[in-house]
């Protein structure tokens, strides 16, 4: 007696909770068996790729009191000083012109200052001259050391913006977005131009019932006239039209409901660079999902050697097989010296076209010659060609193949539009900084010397004092030895 199946092995239900037990097998394979998605962020590894060198920070901040009083403190004491020193100088060279000074006085009272005759006048001039040399110094390293200065403006409309981006062209001005992920749909759309054989009679159902006629294409044309299979290669490139075209707005529909994500306003030519490089990785990798399905198509159909209904690659033949009798088999059809049992791309020329085992295929590897040619499509002109002219606007030239264009989509080039306004208005800046360096600060160089001014007048009189003390010492004197 046969023992049943589940005492034989230990079988478990699945997990009702998991997913609905009315879910169909096709429904698990379409979402490819996922049941979620459980994402990991590791900010550590984050921020170990980042490997941020340096972090800034920005706020307002005002002097507190203690540094308030003493900046009063040093202003007062060096602008009492200075006031009373140039006062006594401005009164006695008003006294001299009164008593109606000289050339020759004024020098002599130039060269009066520079004379000494005891330590005083020796301190009293040396501390002069100290003071004199700092005060230049000072002033030198505040007014003339380049400093980076940040400034902010106000902004609430784009022409104020316009007015700072003209003032200060080649200045680092930056402001910051209120909102800093922008939907591309809100300020930006796109629009393909497609090649204009998928606009053209070629794909036209008239050009299709032109070849297929009455659809006794075997008793008119042999397998390797490009007119038996004419009709089959003309549906596929309608197909193949309808396909991109399909594929192509969807792609856009999905794209332009992304965010554009920027913390800094950007000016219009930074825009319309990344605007730009974002189409441009578009082009380059929307096109891949399309090629593999119809790489895997071809691929799988050829490999497979799949007779078609037209019997282009394989065809019937009968044989009498000793022992078997009668029977039917298939041969591969042989075009040139390449056989479609060996390939699937085997193609000859035929009625300026091309002929082969699929007509997939044959089509593919056509080229654009025949299609600007008139009396290469139609003598009588019922179908027009495409014109010739067209092919200066076009970034495929005549020799380029139908598996070359169809692997770009047939899109030509993207025609873009960027409402630069409505870009601003969505980031909504209130601020900008304009960082620049300052060479030249001459009012911050005065500003210093008048706070420095009185401190540095007494510790020049010390030092000045201490110097001449110590030169004029006793001990440093040499006195000479009279024998």
């Amino acid at each position: 007696m046969e023992q049943p199946l589940q005492d034989a092995f230990n079988f478990s239900a699945l997990n009702p909770n998991r997913s609905s037990p009315s879910e169909t097998i096709e429904s698990l394979i379409n979402r490819l068996m996922i049941e979620s998605w459980l994402p990991n962020i590791s900010f550590s590894s984050y921020y170990n790729a980042c490997a941020p060198l340096s972090c800034t920070f920005q706020y307002n901040d005002r002097n507190n009191i203690f540094v308030v009083i003493a900046t009063i403190i040093g202003l007062f004491g060096g602008l009492s000083l200075g006031y009373k020193l140039l006062i006594l100088i401005s009164l006695r060279l008003i006294e001299k012109f009164i008593d109606g000074i000289s050339y020759q006085a004024f020098i002599q009272m130039i060269k009066h200052l520079f004379r000494f005759s005891d330590e005083k006048q020796i301190i009293d001039r040396m501390h002069f001259i100290l003071l004199l040399t700092s005060l230049c110094t000072f002033y030198m390293l505040s007014a003339f050391i380049p400093q980076s200065l940040t400034k902010e403006y106000h902004v609430t409309s784009l022409s104020m913006y316009e007015n700072l981006v003209k003032q200060f062209p080649d200045s680092s001005l930056q402001c910051s977005c209120s909102q800093i992920s922008i939907k591309y749909e809100s300020f930006f759309n796109i629009k393909p131009r497609f090649h204009e054989i998928c606009s053209s009679d070629f794909v036209s159902p008239e050009w299709i019932e032109y070849y297929y006629s009455d659809g006794n294409l075997s008793s008119q044309y042999a397998f390797d006239d490009f007119r038996y299979s004419a009709s089959f290669q003309f549906q596929g490139l309608a197909l193949l039209c309808q396909l991109s075209k399909k594929i192509v707005d969807d792609e856009i529909s999905q794209l332009i409901t992304r965010y554009f994500i920027d913390a800094q306003l950007l000016s219009l030519h930074l825009l319309n660079e990344r605007i730009q490089t974002f189409i441009n990785d578009f082009q380059l990798t929307m096109p891949n999902l399309f090629l593999s399905t119809l790489l895997l198509i071809r691929e799988t159909t050829g490999t497979n050697m799949i007779m078609n209904t037209i019997s282009t690659n394989w065809k019937f033949s009968t044989a009498d097989f000793p022992g078997l009798g009668w029977a039917a088999h298939t041969v591969p059809i042989v075009y040139g010296n390449c056989s479609c049992s060996i390939s699937s791309k085997c193609v000859i020329p035929s009625q300026n076209m091309l002929a082969g085992c699929y007509p997939l295929e044959a089509l593919l590897q056509l080229t654009l010659q025949c299609f600007y040619d008139q009396q290469c499509i139609d003598s009588t002109e019922t179908f027009k060609a495409m014109n010739i002219l067209s092919i200066n606007s076009s970034r495929f030239n005549i020799n380029t193949t139908l598996e070359t264009i169809i692997n770009q989509l047939t899109i030509e080039e993207y025609l873009t539009n960027i409402s630069y306004e409505k870009y601003f208005n969505q980031c909504a800046p209130t601020s900008c900084f304009d960082s620049y360096v300052d060479r030249n600060n001459f009012i911050q160089g005065i500003t210093s010397l008048v706070g420095l001014y009185g401190g540095l007048i007494i510790i020049c009189r010390v030092i000045v004092v201490i110097i001449i003390k110590l030169i004029r010492s006793p001990s440093r004197q040499i006195i000479p030895i009279i024998n």
